[in-house]
């Protein structure tokens, strides 16, 4: 059922693809000519709620700091945006800029050659964002792209919920089973999961993984361990006895609209997702700011210590696209502490930019920041671009099967152990 639901849904979004594609892609040469004149985002935002919206507040903002502003086109989903995005980089149809993700599935851009150099303004940044972050935009000594905001991976709770049942928030791993066993007695389901949209079936095998050890999360996205070995095996058992214990929504659940209205009604009780999910998911859809409270997951294994899951969202310029200079003035002015500042605060997000304001921020995400800070908090990449794209793509669908069918698990390593292995031989 949830296949025949999910082949559904890709036959729809080709019917919007090709509207999209008509529009972006299938101009006449008046048209075209218009567009090279003009600056060009695209990205893969158009969730609940569009980023549409929140890029023309930010063409706005560069309009008046620097003269130049943008057009934004979004796409309906991911796997569509990411397919048309790498088809058209190689072609003079390139958008100026694009949303995109770091590290490893940035690095397939850079090695094909189709990113703009931007080193010059990270020489100009350098004060501000330091080496670290520039490291994870750089391959083979060059930089590309720069990062329009940070997010941290936390557990979403319903305080209401939470007050209901006395319930506060856990320091160990065996506080949090508590919690889920409270709210499943009182017919509360305890956490939010989901295999719609593929990528997100990647959120409980991270924090399970990095639960279990960080170092072995680390080596197993760089391929210095296998899937098969018995500690990430252990890791797996760990996330099927919460599967068991009934402790998630059903693999085909809707996280974003539904899970918005169910954590509102106290239907479900927690959600983990990045910060983003505050402002686009649930007071975009009603819940009161004032009801919604976040902790970081305590690890399972207590020697793996406190870590967090971090994402980066980059922002990268064509090479080959037009009106370059422009471009590059407007990624020096988003690159700036204002700029940054400036499109974070309509996210309600945190600045990528260390030196940019972040006042705006709502209490619940300044104390989580708070938290990472005083308390020590490692902080790890996110899967998504932890590990070689070819692995993750293939990942993301086994961690899929496992979630349907825990007790598909040894059938799950070894397909793990193929892919990975084949990738890493050959690299």
């Amino acid at each position: 059922m949830v296949v025949r639901k999910l082949l559904i849904k890709i036959a729809v979004i080709g019917v919007v693809l090709l509207s999209v594609t008509g529009v972006v892609f299938g101009e006449g040469a008046n048209d075209k000519a218009e567009e090279k004149a003009s600056i060009v985002i695209m990205h893969d935002k158009s969730g609940s709620p569009s980023w549409g919206p929140l890029f023309d507040q930010m063409s706005a903002a560069s309009t008046e700091a620097i003269g130049i502003g943008f057009t934004n086109t979004s796409f309906p989903a991911t796997d569509i945006y990411m397919s048309q995005i790498r088809a058209s980089l190689v072609t003079d149809e390139a958008p100026n800029l694009f949303t995109w993700w770091s590290t490893y599935r940035m690095k397939e851009l850079a090695d094909n050659d189709v990113l703009k150099d931007l080193s010059t303004l990270w020489d100009k940044h350098e004060n501000e964002f330091g080496s670290d972050l520039r490291n994870a935009f750089t391959f083979n000594g060059t930089a590309y792209g720069f990062p329009i905001t940070s997010e941290y991976w936390v557990v979403w709770y319903n305080k209401e919920v939470f007050q209901k049942y006395g319930l506060t928030t856990p320091d160990t791993w065996d506080e949090f089973i508590n919690i889920c066993e409270t709210l499943k007695s009182n017919d509360v389901t305890p956490m939010m999961s989901t295999v719609e949209g593929r990528w997100p079936t990647f959120i409980i095998f991270e924090e399970m993984i990095v639960g279990e050890d960080p170092d072995l999360y680390v080596d197993l996205c760089e391929g210095r361990v296998k899937y098969s070995d018995p500690r990430v095996k252990k890791a797996f058992e760990k996330w099927g006895e919460l599967i068991k214990a009934g402790y998630f929504t059903e693999p085909g659940y809707d996280v974003w609209s539904g899970g918005a209205r169910d954590f509102n009604q106290g239907d479900v009780g927690m959600a983990l997702f990045g910060t983003w999910y505050f402002a686009a998911t649930l007071t975009a859809n009603g819940v009161p700011e004032e009801n919604i409270g976040a902790f970081i997951l305590p690890s399972h294994n207590p020697d793996a210590g406190k870590n967090v899951i971090l994402e980066i969202t980059p922002m990268l310029v064509s090479k080959n696209a037009s009106n370059i200079e422009d471009t590059l003035k407007l990624a020096d002015f988003w690159m700036s502490p204002e700029g940054n500042a400036a499109f974070a605060e309509t996210l309600k997000s945190y600045p990528a930019n260390p030196k940019a304001n972040a006042d705006f921020l709502p209490q619940v995400k300044v104390d989580i920041l708070k938290e990472i800070g005083n308390d020590g908090y490692r902080l790890i990449n996110r899967y998504w671009e932890a590990t070689p794209t070819p692995i993750c793509e293939v990942a993301v669908d086994e961690f899929a099967r496992f979630m349907i069918n825990p007790d598909s698990l040894d059938e799950v390593l070894a397909n793990l152990d193929k892919v990975a292995d084949e990738y890493w031989s050959n690299n």
